[in-house]
């Protein structure tokens, strides 16, 4: 008897925003039409960037106004860090420096002057580039975000054995499958303590993989909450946690109302009870 599975378990979990890192640059070659395998597994779904570099000449961007410390856009978004240069003049008779002169948005293209630089304000920066060509996906590639693999696509503006660069966000669910399968037993015992006398272990109702399905993902938050407090650097641990403990209550709330029909009556109460106290709620 089982009512859900980890296949189901990862789905959710890949999908309940809860992200533990991000990945920005992660260099790549795409030949023909071979998958390739990015640093990670688990990318969180449609928050992934692939960029190319079309040209290994820098844009001008020619003359930009600074005013006060205001943002100036420019041309181009996604711009190559480490090619960026701003100067007095074409000549380069003067080059700024960034983060004392100026600091760039590299991803939103935009830059702005900075208190005590040496650019006069209203005054007049010209600068020069290298940008990345954002690539579409499901034109130019495929992303298999389970398994965290890339692939050109026939026919795609990345041309075959193109650099790519590519930005993802990881996705919370790098835990093992011995966990899930330890929920998985746990939340159907839990299930079967309270069932009516009109269910067993055998029944298929929908309701029932559901609840089982929420119940285990609440476990699995419970137990997540905790590894993150031991996993991360206290800076981070603190919300990482909240996060699962919160989506641990949400699923348990959750299951105990998918699953109050299949309970008997006494034990529907006796799981209320347990699922408001594992939150902090008052009886």
């Amino acid at each position: 008897m089982s009512w859900t599975s980890s296949t189901i378990i990862k789905k959710h979990l890949q999908d309940c925003g809860i992200e533990v890192g991000s990945v920005t640059d992660e260099y790549h070659v795409l030949n023909g039409t071979v998958v390739e395998q990015l640093g990670h597994a688990y990318i969180t779904t449609d928050s992934e960037t692939v960029k190319t570099i079309d040209s290994a000449t820098p844009y001008y961007d020619g003359s930009n106004k600074l005013s006060g410390t205001s943002w100036k856009s420019l041309d181009h978004a996604h711009l190559v860090p480490g090619s960026f240069v701003a100067a007095s003049n074409t000549l380069l008779s003067t080059i700024y420096v960034e983060g004392v002169d100026f600091v760039v948005d590299y991803a939103a293209g935009k830059i702005k002057r900075v208190t005590g630089t040496s650019i006069p304000d209203e005054g007049t920066v010209y600068v020069w580039y290298q940008f990345y060509t954002v690539q579409a996906r499901g034109t130019d590639y495929s992303i298999d975000y389970e398994a965290g693999t890339v692939v050109r696509l026939a026919g795609s503006g990345i041309a075959d054995g193109s650099q790519v660069w590519v930005d993802y966000k990881i996705s919370a669910v790098t835990l093992t499958d011995n966990l899930i399968s330890q929920a998985i037993v746990e939340a159907e015992g839990k299930i079967l303590d309270r069932l009516s006398s009109s269910y067993s272990g055998g029944s298929t109702d929908q309701g029932l993989k559901t609840g089982a399905t929420e119940l285990a993902l609440s476990i699995i938050s419970r137990e997540m909450a905790a590894e993150a407090m031991r996993k991360y650097a206290s800076s981070r641990a603190a919300s990482v946690a909240d996060q699962w403990r919160k989506l641990c209550a949400s699923f348990e709330e959750q299951a105990w109302k998918t699953l109050s029909k299949f309970l008997a009556s006494c034990e529907l109460r006796s799981a209320a009870v347990q699922a408001n106290m594992s939150y902090g709620g008052d009886d």
